[in-house]
């Protein structure tokens, strides 16, 4: 007798614990921001939310109209930048800062200035990358990459010199 109740109670507590997994879903993810938010909004705002970088899309390669010769040195300059700010840093910094002087503010110049900042952490100069984001935040103050760069820098557009 006494072993026929220990049979039943752990079955019943099994079969309790299958009917709670299978009702919730059988998931065992951890739950995502998304999950945790209420329709009403009443739960607090996670602490950290980690800062991405903006992806850039380049356009498909058509027939190209005729261009002109400055377009085609800042497009030369810019792809230097892009293509060294994480591996040759020294090389990006020296042709973003040739760009800056030539084209000035031009189209691309938002994407330059915060590549000219992460060439300047890549290459462990911290102060001269935080000596850049006031130029940055004066130059574009709403730019894209503007929470980015005070996410690695710690300077904000009112921070003290």
């Amino acid at each position: 007798m006494k072993r026929t109740i220990h049979i039943l109670f752990w079955l019943s507590l099994v079969t309790a614990l299958v009917v709670f997994l299978l009702r919730r879903g059988g998931s065992h993810e951890a739950p995502t921001g998304k999950e945790l938010a209420s329709p009403a909004g009443t739960l607090p705002v996670p602490a950290f939310v980690p800062v991405r970088p903006p992806v850039f899309v380049t356009p498909d390669a058509g027939p190209a109209p005729a261009v002109d010769p400055e377009a085609a040195a800042e497009a030369a300059l810019m792809k230097q930048v892009r293509d060294n700010y994480r591996s040759n840093p020294a090389k990006a910094i020296e042709a973003a800062r040739e760009a800056r002087q030539r084209f000035g503010d031009s189209r691309t110049s938002d994407e330059r200035d915060s590549f000219l900042i992460q060439a300047y952490l890549n290459s462990h100069d911290v102060a001269a990358a935080r000596a850049e984001m006031p130029y940055y935040y004066q130059h574009h103050p709403h730019g894209r990459w503007a929470d980015y760069l005070f996410a690695l820098t710690n300077v904000g557009p009112n921070s003290p010199p």
